[in-house]
């Protein structure tokens, strides 16, 4: 189980499958970004961030939990929570590229509202939770084995699983359900203390225009508060157990890169890095370049650079 100083949540699948590890200083032949003075991208990346981000945050107005864990009473969530915390996992979907609409699977809320209960009842979380704990349905078990769990509420929840922190979150599951392309509906759950977003098993069709890669940090500009430690690249069908990763920053340097281990079981193939030294609380627009060489996609080795801008987005 993984815990954090403020929440806790576990990957959403039985087994991991951990195939590769490694720690690297890769050589990096990449160009030195460099930010455009144009900034209507920036301007974009603002505007998201205003329209979706800052919109769904959590007020003290906002309506609380009706249910009670004493009684078991799962209670409900109150439609403006719900739509936050849609318009906060849009906000990261959209950010990233994907631009379809995730709609609400109203059986699985249901379920996941009772799975809520359950963790809140309980004071912890667990994808299998057993017929004994307090407050405990068949349903709720269900909703459990088949979402994000996090001990955190509302839209903010969202954060904290995009952000992937603990030692335990190196596949980064959570943010590849999420950030899938192929994903289209959800269910969800919520308390004054936890929250319930199954993801497991909704796929369909990826959007037309869904990016080549889905990567995050995103490539162009983001919000440098909401860099993770954790630096992701998901693509359907890739191999990356040859793959390298590299990083360059504004004046030529490589950045010192740890690599986590590689794992195939959540949404699409992914790989996971943690680059060193990289300040999340710019104060000035702060460019590095990313490249990924001999990702294998069938049978044949490709390359992919781009570059992320991490900025203010109260400036």
């Amino acid at each position: 189980m993984f815990r954090s100083l403020q929440s806790s949540f576990y990957v959403p699948i039985l087994t991991l499958f951990l195939v590769f590890s490694s720690c690297s200083k890769e050589e990096n032949n990449s160009i030195p970004p460099e930010i455009e003075t144009d900034n209507v991208a920036r301007a974009t990346a603002k505007k998201l961030y205003e329209d979706y981000y800052v919109a769904s945050r959590t007020l003290s107005s906002d309506p609380e939990w009706n249910g009670d864990k004493d009684a078991c009473n799962a209670g409900s969530i109150h439609e403006n929570i719900k739509a936050k915390i849609f318009q906060r996992m849009h906000y990261f979907r959209l950010a990233v590229g994907l631009n379809n609409t995730i709609s609400e699977n109203p059986d699985q809320s249901a379920k996941a509202q009772e799975a809520a209960l359950m963790m809140s009842s309980n004071g912890t979380l667990d994808h299998f939770p057993p017929s004994n704990w307090s407050c405990y349905t068949e349903d709720g078990s269900e909703a459990a084995g088949r979402s994000n769990l996090a001990m955190w509420k509302n839209a903010e929840a969202v954060d904290l699983y995009i952000s992937e922190p603990g030692e335990a979150n190196g596949p980064v599951g959570h943010r590849r359900w999420l950030l899938w392309p192929r994903l289209n509906s959800m269910g969800v759950g919520n308390t004054n203390i936890s929250n319930v977003l199954w993801v497991v098993g909704n796929s369909g069709s990826a959007p037309s225009d869904a990016p080549e890669f889905i990567s995050w940090p995103p490539a162009d500009y983001v919000p440098s508060h909401l860099v993770a430690p954790r630096w992701s690249f998901s693509l359907k069908g890739a191999d990356f157990s040859q793959t390298s990763v590299s990083m360059v920053n504004e004046s030529g340097n490589t950045i010192s890169i740890d690599m986590e281990a590689l794992n195939t079981v959540y949404g699409d193939s992914t790989i996971v890095w943690v680059p060193q030294g990289i300040g999340t609380n710019v104060t000035e627009d702060t460019a590095y370049a990313v490249k990924l060489t001999n990702v294998e996609i069938d049978g044949e080795l490709e390359d992919f650079e781009y570059t992320v801008i991490l900025f203010d987005p109260n400036t």
